[in-house]
């Protein structure tokens, strides 16, 4: 199959970028999650204007919802806080607040379609490709990605906005989804496949 970009069956994901994750000095801080905000922001802006649905994602931990991802990694359950629900480290970062009309969806694990509206919002909208950005790229990122796989979407995702805390772990992430999962590129690529539509 060759996957074709068409602005009228796509959606933009904006995977965990929060205060937790992407703040200096955050308890889950992945730095170079910094660095990819001016491509996201690129991304957002495009969509909105070209009418393609922007949804955000947030992992948000609470104690009402216990999980194993709180048992094995404790930094991600009280007491640091981060990511707990009510917490500021919740929301977006300021330099991509959702607008009006964005999508929100909050989830207690790593992937975006476990127990969440997801499916049902993408296919209430008639949306069956995703444009993946966002952090952790081999976390969240991925769990999503390979979920969406097996709910029989196109997915893209996208090199230079997304990211992780290892170089490498990057590199050999985005090589396995390119081999099972979908295509990955960049942002210019998309803009460009996106303005051609």
């Amino acid at each position: 199959m060759i996957y074709q970009l068409n602005r009228d069956e796509a959606a933009l994901l904006v995977i965990d970028m929060q205060k937790g994750f992407i703040e200096e000095g955050a308890a889950m801080e992945v730095p170079p999650g910094r660095e990819i905000i001016p491509n996201i922001q690129r991304l957002i802006d495009v969509s909105r204007q070209e009418g393609i649905p922007v949804i955000y994602t947030r992992f948000v931990y609470s104690t009402l919802v216990p999980n194993l991802i709180g048992e094995l990694h404790p930094l991600h359950k009280p007491p640091t806080g981060c990511c707990m629900l009510g917490d500021p480290s919740v929301e977006i970062v300021e330099a991509l607040t959702p607008q009006h009309g964005d999508l929100v969806v909050d989830k207690h694990g790593y992937n975006a379609f476990h127990h969440t509206s997801l499916d049902y919002a993408l296919r209430s909208l008639g949306r069956n490709q995703l444009i993946f950005t966002g952090v952790m790229t081999d976390i969240c990122v991925l769990s999503t990605i390979t979920s969406a796989l097996h709910y029989e979407y196109q997915l893209w995702a996208v090199s230079d906005a997304t990211a992780t805390l290892w170089p490498n772990v990057q590199t050999v992430t985005l090589d396995l989804v390119e081999r099972a999962y979908g295509k990955v590129t960049h942002t210019e690529e998309i803009l460009h496949q996106l303005a051609k539509s």
